[in-house]
């Protein structure tokens, strides 16, 4: 920290100034980078329980079917992470999974996101697992992810189909309707 004093005909008066080669310690905070006090009145939370999901890459709340080996519902979207990819693929059994492995930088996984949610929404026979690729490393170099986005269709565990980069929301049509068909 720098002072800098000026001398007047009246008292001293001296100036604080920071400085890039200043400790960060030495350096004030201002105001507005300071943190704001706890609030005192409790936050409104969901009257609803939400089960705890399996891993913390696992989307919170999941429409699922009830009974021992359950499944997300069929249209229904979820999220999945290293720690439980496995078991959403091993409970779906020979019914068809699509999943989207994506990353949140990749402009085309962005643009084909919303064609294919509505189209496994109008399918209703299979359920979408959205992977995060940049989160769920050891799943994507498992199943040799190496271009984004890609889509794949499993059943019994295994890649039966898949696709590479953009689709029209026809060809997703095409692509979903004909993995569920065999089902």
């Amino acid at each position: 920290m720098f002072r800098a004093s000026a001398r007047t005909a009246g008292p001293r008066i001296s100036r604080s100034f920071s400085s890039a080669t200043a400790p960060r310690a030495a350096r004030a905070t201002p105001k507005s980078f300071r943190a704001a006090p706890a609030a005192s009145a409790p936050r409104a939370f969901s009257p609803t329980p939400v089960a705890p999901a399996a891993s913390p890459l696992a989307s919170i709340a999941r429409p699922m079917s009830s009974g021992p080996a359950a499944v997300p519902l069929p249209g229904s979207e979820i999220t999945a992470g290293d720690g439980d990819f496995e078991e959403i693929l091993k409970h779906a059994g020979d019914k068809p999974v699509v999943v989207d492995f994506y990353a949140d930088w990749c402009g085309p996984c962005r643009m084909i996101a919303p064609a294919l949610k509505k189209v496994i929404a109008e399918n209703g026979k299979t359920f979408l697992v959205k992977v995060d690729v940049d989160s769920a490393e050891e799943t994507a170099a498992k199943y040799q992810i190496a271009s984004l986005p890609t889509v794949a269709v499993f059943r019994n565990m295994k890649i039966v189909d898949k696709f590479l980069g953009t689709r029209s929301e026809a060809q997703i049509r095409t692509f979903v309707d004909h993995a569920t068909e065999e089902a």
